[in-house]
């Protein structure tokens, strides 16, 4: 088993000052000293988490004052690994069991959770899909006090792929499960916020292709924990996606897409999906074809906990990023793929040493 890296981390907090207008103000107000490990994730599209244990007689004063009252003082989780901020989102609870106190905080697309739309958001003809989640974040952004300090400056406008979308404020619109939708349908994207400068970032495949620099296979994989499957729903040769008008204003649209050649390899099998709020035949089309393009192969989940080692580290690539997973499955034969990080978890134990989990899709 070859030895882990040991690296330096510090974790602080901070304090969020929201404003009647505009972002709130940002200040870390002091350090903490975790005791045992350490855990914190980035997920492809969503928001990741973090985790970690203190000795609550042990806080800084400032500190302590703020987690005493998350709702009154709203804080967040800063973690630094070698001097340079590796994540950080708000700290959303707190745990006592026995003399320590478990502390849970989310990535900073979390606040996008906290966002319901309070005004109808129309884009009623074509719009550039990134328009439109840029726009689903600054409609409520501009509320009073409604502004997290997720900076849209600078977000890309520019996918090519239109889309038409009217958001109903009664409908129940959160910003979260929106931009998700948007951002999963057929041609769609990648979102993220930046930790360094909390930028909303939006692309249309995140990360680059590592596969010749990063690697996971025997000399680095602790559990290989390796999955596939056939099951019903995990192959598709047929989509069926259903789209329902909550207002019943017209009837249900339906795409329908096949995949042939799987169709006359493995038999027909088909998956339906029912798609609420869409009611654009373009846009229920494309759901269809993600029903297929998802399912069309045998599910494979190469799910490795890996240690870290020299020419693997964490900072060497990041959720969306392509890696290649090489592992031998006895007489079944070597595994050999390339794919995507969906999830990167980092633990880091008292001495710094730290071990990876990984979800590749």
């Amino acid at each position: 088993m070859p030895e882990g890296i040991e690296a330096k981390y510090t974790l602080s907090v901070s304090a969020r000052l929201n404003a009647a207008s505009g972002p709130p103000t940002i200040t870390e107000v002091g350090e903490v000293a975790a005791i045992g490990d350490i855990s914190y994730a980035d997920e492809l599209d969503s928001e990741g988490e973090a985790s970690f244990s203190v000795e609550p007689e042990n806080l800084d004063p400032d500190v302590a004052d703020r987690l005493r009252d998350l709702r009154a003082l709203p804080c967040e989780l800063n973690i630094y690994r070698n001097d340079i901020v590796i994540w950080r989102g708000p700290i959303l609870s707190c745990q006592l069991q026995g003399p320590t106190l478990t502390i849970n905080a989310r990535g900073l697309l979390y606040y996008l959770r906290y966002m319901t739309l309070e005004a109808n958001l129309l884009y009623p003809t074509a719009t550039d899909q990134f328009v439109i989640g840029k726009g689903l974040v600054d409609a409520y952004q501009a509320l009073a006090r409604g502004n997290y300090g997720i900076d849209t400056s600078t977000t890309d406008i520019t996918s090519g792929v239109t889309r038409i979308r009217n958001y109903l404020y009664k409908e129940n619109h959160n910003v979260f499960k929106r931009l998700q939708e948007l951002a999963d349908i057929d041609q769609g994207f990648d979102f993220w916020v930046s930790h360094s400068d909390r930028k909303l970032m939006f692309e249309d495949e995140k990360g680059s292709d590592l596969s010749s620099s990063v690697y996971a296979d025997s000399s680095n994989i602790d559990n290989p924990n390796i999955f596939w499957s056939v099951a019903a729903d995990d192959v598709a040769s047929e989509g069926i996606a259903v789209g329902e008008d909550p207002n019943a204003v017209q009837a249900s649209i339906v795409g329908v897409r096949s995949n042939t050649t799987l169709r006359n390899t493995f038999g027909r099998a088909t998956v339906f999906q029912t798609a609420d709020d869409v009611t654009q035949q373009t846009t229920i089309e494309d759901h269809a074809q993600r029903i297929i393009d998802s399912r069309g192969e045998q599910i494979f989940f190469p799910s490795p906990s890996t240690l870290v080692v020299k020419d693997v580290e964490p900072s060497d690539f990041s959720t969306g990023d392509a890696i290649q997973y090489t592992y031998k499955i006895g007489a079944i034969g070597t595994v050999n793929v390339v794919r995507r990080v969906n999830v990167r978890r980092v633990m880091v134990d008292s001495n710094g040493t730290e071990s990876l989990e990984l979800s590749l899709i």
